[in-house]
């Protein structure tokens, strides 16, 4: 399974995440040796996460509206179960015929 994201966590809390669009905007655009370069300088700190019982559909909402491609999900005392992506979203919806499925009840 491919890695989406580094979720970084104090005392089993999570304090950032680093991903993709954090790779591509602090590192290589900066010119940053991704070998040397720590992820607490690069990673975004205290993101935004959902809960297991989240559904699919506010997931994607959320990553929508705040241009997220991955999502930490918690607990809601702050422990990590996980994270999800928004390819992890669209299949779970049953892949491009489910989420087109799931847009279209959305709007009626």
């Amino acid at each position: 399974q491919s890695r989406k994201a580094a979720l970084v966590a104090e005392d089993g809390k999570l304090v950032g995440i680093f991903g993709f669009k954090d790779m591509m905007s602090r590192v290589i655009a900066k010119e940053l040796d991704p070998e040397t370069t720590p992820i607490g300088e690069v990673m975004t700190p205290n993101p935004e996460s959902v809960s297991p019982d989240m559904s699919v559909l506010e997931a994607l909402q959320m990553m929508h509206d705040h241009h997220f491609l991955t999502l930490p999900v918690c607990e809601t005392n702050g422990t990590i179960v996980g994270v999800v992506n928004v390819i992890d979203v669209i299949n779970g919806c049953g892949g491009a015929e489910g989420w087109r499925a799931v847009f279209d009840s959305a709007l009626e």
